[in-house]
């Protein structure tokens, strides 16, 4: 499955954006407002007039990162 990073351009776009992702496709969503959309699930964004951007290169590693090694805890 090939996948895009976007971010939403307005606070209802998130909103109107994340709700047609969870209910129709699969969203996951990563710091700083980015998400990570299957390619096929794009077209629903645009049916649906919700305007989106793609995320940049330096927005998707610095926040996918944060995920993949969290802080580690100290005891």
């Amino acid at each position: 499955m090939q996948i895009a990073y976007i971010k939403f351009n307005s606070r209802e776009d998130q909103v109107r954006g994340f709700y047609e992702l969870a209910t129709k496709a699969r969203v996951t969503s990563l710091p700083g407002g980015v998400y990570a959309v299957p390619l096929k699930a794009l077209p629903l964004l645009d049916e649906q007039n919700i305007s989106y951007r793609r995320a940049t290169d330096a927005e998707v590693p610095l926040n996918h990162g944060s995920i993949r090694t969290p802080v580690a805890a100290v005891l």
